[in-house]
């Protein structure tokens, strides 16, 4: 795995579990929807840069 691919999957890592938290302790709704799909994004991304991994 390239330097540039760990990074990016560090990236996203690390931002996944940063919305997650701020998700957790969030109480607006609309807020919450918007970190609702950041978290998302992010998990999609890892779950991408894990299929490429394997190859």
């Amino acid at each position: 795995m390239s330097l540039i691919s760990k990074l990016l999957y560090s990236w996203h890592y690390i931002r996944k579990n940063y919305h997650e938290e701020l998700l957790d302790s969030c109480l607006d709704r609309k807020l919450k929807e918007q970190l609702h799909s950041k978290f998302k994004y992010h998990q999609y991304k890892l779950e991408q840069l894990s299929t490429k991994r394997a190859w």
